[in-house]
C-alpha cells in the first residue's frame, strides 16, 4: 500500500469511520489517475526515468476515444497506477486539453456495475460526457465518462469477473 494510501486509511472522518472504512462501503475502488501526454513512448520514458515506474500494458489505440493509451506503475500490484493518453489524431477528445497544457485528465473508479454507478453518479449531479463502451485497453471491459459538480472529470471502468 502507498504511503497516500496508508495515511488517507488512518485518518478518521467525521462519522468515527476510517477512509479504509469507507471505501468498503463505496464499492469504488480508485483505479488510476489518467495523465495526457504528447508522445506516449516519450511519456513512457519520462515515467520510467523519474519514477521509476514499469510499463505494465502494451501500448494501446482505441479508435472509439482517439487515443493510445498504456498503464504505468511500480508492480501490477500498485493499488492505483498511472495511466498515459496520447491522441491519435487533430479530432481527439484529449487534443484542445493538451494544447490547453491541462493534463491531469480524470481519475478512474473500478465499480461492479457500470450502468448503476452511472446512474447514481448521474442522481448525484454527475454529467455523462461519454456512454458506457468497451475500452481494449481494459480486456474491453466498459468505460464511460462523466463531469462531476466539483467540476473534474472521472472515469468509471466496469470490473472484470476475476477481481
Amino acid at each position: 500500500m502507498s504511503n497516500f494510501v496508508q495515511v488517507l486509511s488512518s485518518c478518521g472522518q467525521p462519522n468515527g469511520k476510517t477512509y479504509a472504512d469507507a471505501s468498503k462501503l463505496s464499492r469504488m475502488k480508485l483505479s488510476h489517475v489518467g495523465i495526457i501526454v504528447q508522445d506516449i513512448a516519450e511519456g513512457i520514458k519520462n515515467h520510467e526515468a523519474l519514477y521509476g515506474y514499469k510499463q505494465l500494458s502494451d501500448i494501446v489505440e482505441d479508435p472509439t476515444q482517439k487515443v493510445r493509451v498504456v498503464l504505468m506503475g511500480a508492480s501490477e500490484s500498485d493499488p492505483v497506477k498511472i495511466e498515459l493518453i496520447s491522441p491519435m489524431s487533430d479530432d481527439s477528445p484529449v487534443t484542445e486539453l493538451l494544447k490547453k497544457r491541462q493534463v491531469i485528465y480524470h481519475l478512474c473508479y473500478e465499480v461492479p456495475d457500470i450502468e448503476k454507478a452511472k446512474e447514481k453518479a448521474r442522481k448525484n449531479g454527475a454529467v455523462v460526457i461519454s456512454k458506457p463502451v468497451e475500452a481494449p485497453l481494459f480486456d474491453n471491459r466498459k468505460i464511460c465518462f462523466l463531469f462531476t459538480k466539483d467540476h473534474y472529470v472521472i472515469e468509471l471502468v466496469e470490473r472484470g469477473h476475476n477481481h
